[in-house]
């Protein structure tokens, strides 16, 4: 490989605010694109558009302007913003990945933290400015700050670049506002409209699952049972959704275990019997390598840099893994997923379809995970795909697309995923992590979800996943797996937290415990949860005051539903807490559940909130968009 330099194109943007704007900025940032690729050729052309709001569209072109055919190693692109910034500035970094990169507050000398969507600045006095991506076709970017710049870097991936020829980086986005609930909705909006998404109606689904009381171990038995209890509680569901471990073997997606008597079509025929949708879950980008798949063509899988399939080995207790990751850069394995999920849909009969672990179609992702030799993993130090010409976002927005033609109209939840390549192809989105019936899940998987609000129903479903309410006097101890599942000790309260929440901002509300053992007590909390509809609209309104820490979550949420607004309050403290909530003139609060009148004060509401608890009230008299720009927390 020839000797690497930097090229380095610095284009100084100079515009004009007009005068009819709402808010006067300093002009417009100098910015510098840097490429680092094999042969030194490639150079940037920076373009800048202005929209009709006063954001900022970057484009940049990757131009290779020598003889031969060139490599991009890395991109790093620099704003400098105008004048002089000596002071230390709050920064929110945007969440990027499901729980493992949530939303997360930090300042302008924090160097190391970084977003894969935006950093928003506060900029104090009113002033908030965001710099996000808007696209993730090619590469992918991250943001973070360095000094008073910010700086977007991507891993080129020797992504090769013609003589002659010209690529498209991912197009950035900044947005300046008074208010950065308005910039983090426009933020929103600016994705759905780069990607030609309409926001979809709620389908407010509820329903029932196997995986977090069961795990990979039931047979259809377990399924049958519970949907019998469904009728027998009252629980008013319109979907049962079946996790991971129905396969013999991941991968072999058309093959069912033999202890589910009649196969995945007779849960599915079960379910829609009793007038519920039938939903079902795979892992949409790994196989196991014992899989008959694997043996029949080993070479739909990555190879590591000595062409050996690269295989992670682990022991799960209940089974032992050896994880192996599809090559979605060929066009069979593309195919091979199309009919699963097409045949799943039209003759199994599910119309509902949670693709997890999306993640590990990243060249990331695999090289994070097999970095270091260690037990059961060899060290991966370059990856061998069957169309090299691709980078794994292209791979991965492939597959996503043969996923989508093969689940048709039905519903498409990414699960594990880096948000980005997604958009644009998937319904619905887990924007936070497993959860587990514990209240530290809880807490944090609050803030996980709560912190994306600006994706829900602009871009797709938020879906904060299980709704759990159990803890070990709901349990047959025989069933016990998983860390953090079973033998916990969550109090009544806790586990109303976690149901207050799901019922107005987890998207998809899906119970999964045991119905058969569950308590009376904790079945109300999924009736009540299901009993509200899902939020088309909500934030966090302390946004700035919390996200600290992954266990930093949000006091106070907002929601807008078909039914009104809402207004959400969590202590997640150990002790009482008061809060005071001004900017309420001219409302009337009720409490969402039991209709109680809850009083004000000249506008204001003072409400003493027991450590560990929660309330749901309902707001009539103002609508959402007022009521966001009205209150205020002390």
């Amino acid at each position: 490989m020839s000797k690497m330099y930097k090229l380095v194109a610095c284009l100084l943007f100079i515009i004009s605010i007009a005068e009819s704007c709402f808010y006067a900025y300093p002009p417009s940032n100098p910015i510098d694109c840097v490429i680092y690729s094999e042969k030194t050729s490639l150079v940037p052309k920076i373009s800048l558009k202005k929209g009709e709001k006063g954001q900022q569209y970057y484009e940049i072109s990757i131009i290779n302007r020598g003889k031969e055919l060139d490599n991009v190693d890395s991109i790093e692109i620099t704003i400098h913003p105008e004048g002089k910034i000596d002071k230390e500035l709050p920064l929110m970094f945007g969440g990027t990945c499901m729980g493992r990169t949530p939303l997360k507050q930090s300042n302008s000398l924090d160097n190391q933290s970084e977003s894969g969507m935006y950093l928003m600045t506060n900029y104090k006095e009113n002033r908030y400015g965001l710099v996000g991506v808007l696209t993730w076709n090619i590469f992918r970017p991250n943001i973070y700050s360095k000094g008073k710049d910010i700086v977007i870097k991507a891993f080129g991936e020797k992504k090769p670049v013609k003589p002659g020829e010209s690529i498209q980086f991912e197009k950035i986005i900044e947005i300046k506002n008074e208010s950065w609930q308005d910039i983090l909705f426009s933020y929103g909006e600016e994705i759905a409209n780069e990607h030609k998404i309409k926001a979809k109606e709620s389908l407010q689904l509820k329903g029932w699952s196997t995986w977090d009381y069961y795990g990979r171990v039931y047979d259809t038995k377990d399924v049958i049972k519970n949907i019998d209890q469904i009728d027998a509680d009252g629980l008013k569901v319109n979907i049962i959704q079946i996790d991971g471990g129905w396969w013999t073997a991941r991968g072999d997606y058309l093959s069912v275990r033999k202890d589910l008597q009649g196969g995945m079509k007779a849960i599915a025929d079960y379910a829609k019997s009793k007038g519920y949708r039938a939903g079902i879950h795979l892992d949409g980008f790994r196989a196991d390598k014992t899989s008959n798949l694997y043996k029949e063509h080993p070479d739909w899988f990555l190879k590591d840099q000595d062409g050996e399939t690269i295989c992670q080995s682990i022991d799960k207790k209940d089974t032992y893994m050896q994880y192996i990751y599809f090559d979605f850069s060929n066009p069979a394995v593309c195919a091979y997923m199309k009919n699963v999920l097409k045949t799943m849909r039209t003759e199994w009969g599910f119309s509902y379809f949670k693709i997890d672990f999306m993640r590990y179609g990243l060249l990331e992702t695999i090289l994070a995970e097999h970095g270091k030799a260690k037990k059961g993993i060899k060290k991966v130090t370059a990856v061998k795909a069957f169309d090299m010409n691709l980078t794994s976002i292209e791979r991965t927005r492939l597959a996503l697309k043969s996923m989508r033609e093969g689940i048709g109209q039905g519903f498409f939840l990414a699960c594990s995923s880096v948000f980005g390549p997604t958009i644009g192809i998937v319904d619905g989105i887990r924007t936070g992590g497993d959860i587990s019936p514990t209240f530290e899940h809880y807490k944090s998987r609050c803030l996980q979800n709560g912190g994306n609000f600006y994706l829900n129903h602009i871009v797709a479903q938020n879906d904060a996943d299980y709704l759990v309410v159990r803890n070990k006097d709901d349990e047959e101890p025989s069933r016990a797996w998983g860390e953090d599942k079973f033998g916990g000790n969550t109090t009544y309260n806790e586990a109303k937290m976690w149901s207050d929440y799901v019922s107005l901002y987890g998207g998809i509300k899906i119970n999964s415990d045991n119905l058969l053992t569950l308590r009376s007590e904790r079945k109300n909390l999924i009736k009540n949860a299901f009993s509200i509809k899902t939020a088309t609209r909500f934030l966090p309104l302390d946004l700035w005051d919390h996200a600290k820490n992954k266990n930093d979550a949000f006091n106070v949420m907002l929601a807008e539903n078909n039914d009104g607004v809402y207004l959400s309050l969590f202590n997640w403290e150990e002790k009482d807490k008061q809060i005071v909530i001004g900017g309420l003139q001219n409302t009337a609060l009720s409490e969402a559940l039991s209709g109680v009148k809850i009083n004000t004060t000249a506008g204001k509401l003072i409400y003493n909130l027991k450590y560990h608890s929660s309330i749901i009230i309902k707001v009539d008299g103002m609508n959402f968009n007022s009521l966001r720009k009205s209150i205020t927390i002390n």
